[in-house]
């Protein structure tokens, strides 16, 4: 790592470290007014003559199913850990960003089902420090955060993130009137998008401790069929406009791998244009999970067919197969991208990059009919 990077994450950790607990008076930051050229990241959200955007997910975690988590431990980690983590995030983003990356995932807990919470405190010293490192190193990146705790979405808005990529399934009206002064309730600024995912999985509750962290209790799935998920999306996308968020900043995830079958998943990817008759961009949350690995190298079609009952759950166990699900993967951007999905969060940005592009080359070459 360059001496001036060594500076630059040195720095973020100590403004971290004097902000803990961060002060809750501090005055919120303005959202960016829209500038006479959006980033092309931006504009590949609802612009359909654009290839679909890429999104990059960054782990800073231990436990991810796709085994590319960039911490060694869960537990509290040491400023040296830390800064040694947050120099391999950097590497990992400028690898992505040179591949094609439109935007840049952070999450600083793992949402793998089954996965330990992380505290609030943990969270918010990874995923800040994260955040600052990432801005100071590359000033222009899009950056969402993926986090489920209130308090902590909040501050990383005001670090520079421009969108919450919110895994809860659930109605969080104060949550969302919160990012107003970040732009979510303005169509014209460049910051303040929600992605509302939908998530029958896990049942979350507001945590009203001290510490204003959130709790989320392990509960039997429900059916996911393709019409109650849109009636869902549907909802909680009504509510989010309720509280003053403006449609353009709503983006909708159906949450494949979250208490879904084998079924219903691959019965999701197909019915992709439902979701974008919704009227709302929608982003595909599939690359490397468990459902795909049945269809390829990890078991036949018909081997995973006569099990399609089974609620498919994305393990620790699984990481070691989970590398190996590229082609699965790809497969599942392609039948996204020919149903509408804008936005596409990958482990393999290199290889999405090129598909993806390869593949609006030659869908807009084909004369409409």
């Amino acid at each position: 790592m360059s001496q001036v990077r060594k500076e630059r994450t040195s720095v973020a950790n100590e403004e971290l470290r004097a902000t803990e607990p961060l002060a809750s008076t501090s005055a919120p930051t303005p959202a960016p007014i829209l500038p006479p050229i959006l980033p092309i990241g931006i504009r590949k959200l609802t612009d359909n003559s654009l290839a679909s955007a890429i999104m990059g997910i960054l782990n800073f975690t231990s436990d991810s199913f796709s085994g590319d988590g960039l911490l060694s431990s869960n537990e509290r980690a040491s400023d040296k850990t830390l800064s040694s983590s947050i120099s391999a995030l950097l590497r990992q983003a400028e690898s992505f960003l040179r591949a094609g990356a439109d935007w840049l995932d952070i999450g600083a807990e793992s949402t793998r089902p089954g996965a330990s919470p992380l505290g609030l405190e943990e969270e918010r010293r990874r995923l800040l420090a994260a955040v600052a490192a990432l801005l100071d190193e590359f000033p222009d990146a899009l950056i969402s955060v993926d986090t489920r705790k209130n308090t902590l979405a909040r501050e990383a808005f005001s670090y520079g993130a421009r969108m919450l990529n919110d895994v809860s399934g659930s109605v969080r009206e104060q949550l969302w009137a919160s990012l107003e002064p970040y732009g979510a309730f303005s169509p014209t600024a460049t910051s303040g998008w929600i992605v509302l995912m939908h998530n029958t999985e896990a049942r979350f509750q507001e945590d009203t401790a001290a510490l204003g962290g959130n709790s989320w209790q392990p509960c039997e799935p429900h059916l996911s069929e393709t019409a109650s998920v849109l009636s869902r999306l549907r909802e909680l996308a009504s509510s989010c406009e309720g509280v003053g968020v403006a449609r353009e900043k709503i983006i909708l995830d159906a949450g494949l791998g979250f208490g879904k079958t084998f079924a219903q998943n691959l019965a999701l990817l197909g019915d992709w244009s439902r979701i974008s008759a919704l009227g709302y961009p929608s982003l595909l949350g599939a690359s490397r999970k468990s459902f795909l690995g049945r269809l390829i190298n990890e078991g036949l079609v018909n081997e995973g067919l006569a099990n399609e009952g089974a609620v498919a759950c994305e393990t620790a166990s699984a990481s070691a197969n989970s590398k190996q699900r590229l082609e699965g993967s790809l497969a599942a951007c392609a039948l996204a991208v020919a149903g509408g999905a804008r936005l596409l969060r990958v482990h393999d940005v290199a290889e999405t990059s090129r598909f993806v592009n390869a593949l609006h080359a030659m869908r807009s070459g084909i004369p409409s009919s």
